[in-house]
């Protein structure tokens, strides 16, 4: 996932949601209860799920 954001040139924050309380309250309050999961402003997605990343990085790049 890191690999992926930093080869297309996504700077990103990652959170531990063992660590940080409210990294892991933000996933719950989203409805995951899984990881990983990313988050381009209103899109999530949930998993590594190759083509659905590039897929939300081009979005977010055409809205950004």
């Amino acid at each position: 996932m890191k690999e992926l954001l930093s080869r297309e040139g996504v700077r990103f924050t990652a959170h531990n949601v063992d660590e940080d309380e409210r990294a892991y309250d933000d996933l719950i309050a989203r409805g995951f209860r899984t990881i990983p999961v990313t988050v381009f402003g209103e899109r999530v997605v949930k998993g590594y799920d190759r083509e659905a990343l590039l897929a939300a990085i081009a979005a977010w790049r055409a809205t950004s």
